[in-house]
């Protein structure tokens, strides 16, 4: 016993860091959208960065707490209310048995997520609990909760000796108008001299076609100079494709491993978190760096947080 769904919001899942190394056998990373967040969550607690988190999308849940433990909430800002008092998201919060935790809706960002002081017990596929839709893996039965769903939870030791301090005002706020640094891909050499420019100096909206699989993006269509059928290539989180229709896709973290449409940019990693957070309607353009600059701006960014 430990966590009850009241309600479930529009997709709540139980999310780690994934199932790293296993694309070549057709399995994507899955794991928590933005894991950014997921890890501050979990870092902020003292815990294992990998420990299952509470994903929520646009929507948060209500849950009702069986034991007495802490929690805290990251991401997106869903108003979180305990027994209908507001709270600061990226704060300790002590809960206590009968207690009630409500969430209400974004306006910018996505996703939230919710670490617990204690350790989620749910299925596991390839050593993860991260839930995978699509083929209903790990989780609760493979599927977002559902009204009723009790989660269980076990305590977990904290060596609070070994908290480490950041500084939280140093964390980007999100937007509804997204800049995405991105590395020309391997199919970029495909598209007309002018959309080589038009997808830099431009921006895209996020369709509502979208899910942790891909965001959809609308807007002016890429021109393809090569329209031949490409053998499949492997893909990665961050690859924006353009199909024949020339409206480019975001792959996120549930994509699929091999694709056929044309790689026209690769998102630099250090961006991985932002696509987690991309909403219907909002609005994104891409920046032009190179791999070195990828890299360096990766290093500082651990720098300033440990667990990135």
């Amino acid at each position: 016993m430990g966590i009850e769904v009241i309600s479930s919001g529009l997709q709540t899942t139980i999310q780690d860091l994934g199932r790293k190394g296993w694309s070549h056998m057709g399995v994507p990373e899955s794991g928590s959208a933005d894991k950014f967040s997921s890890k501050l969550a979990n870092f902020l607690l003292n815990k294992e960065l990998n420990s299952p988190v509470i994903e929520c999308t646009l929507t948060g849940p209500v849950l009702k707490f069986l034991k007495s433990f802490s929690l805290i909430i990251t991401g997106a800002d869903m108003k979180p209310k305990i027994n209908d008092k507001s709270f600061k998201m990226n704060t300790t919060i002590r809960v206590k048995i009968n207690d009630v935790l409500s969430m209400s809706n974004c306006s910018v960002g996505c996703r939230t997520y919710i670490a617990f002081s204690e350790n989620l017990i749910s299925e596991r596929f390839l050593n993860s609990a991260s839930t995978y839709l699509p083929a209903k893996l790990g989780g609760i039965n493979g599927l977002p909760l559902q009204v009723g769903d009790v989660i269980s939870t076990e305590p977990v030791n904290l060596d609070a000796a070994k908290t480490k301090k950041i500084d939280l005002n140093t964390i980007s706020s999100f937007t509804n108008d997204w800049e995405l640094r991105a590395m020309e891909g391997p199919e970029f050499k495909f598209l007309s001299t002018r959309s080589k420019k038009h997808i830099l100096l431009s921006s895209y909206t996020v369709s509502n076609d979208s899910n942790r699989m891909g965001n959809r993006l609308d807007g002016e269509r890429i021109e393809l100079t090569n329209k031949d059928q490409m053998i499949s290539c492997p893909m990665n989180i961050g690859t924006v494709q353009c199909p024949l229709g020339g409206l480019p896709i975001i792959l996120g973290c549930d994509s699929q491993t091999l694709g056929g449409y044309p790689r026209i940019l690769q998102i630099a990693e250090i961006d991985f978190p932002l696509i987690g957070q991309l909403r219907p309607r909002d609005r994104v353009s891409f920046k032009k760096i190179s791999l070195e600059e990828a890299r360096t701006e990766l290093k500082n960014q651990t720098q300033l947080f440990p667990f990135f």
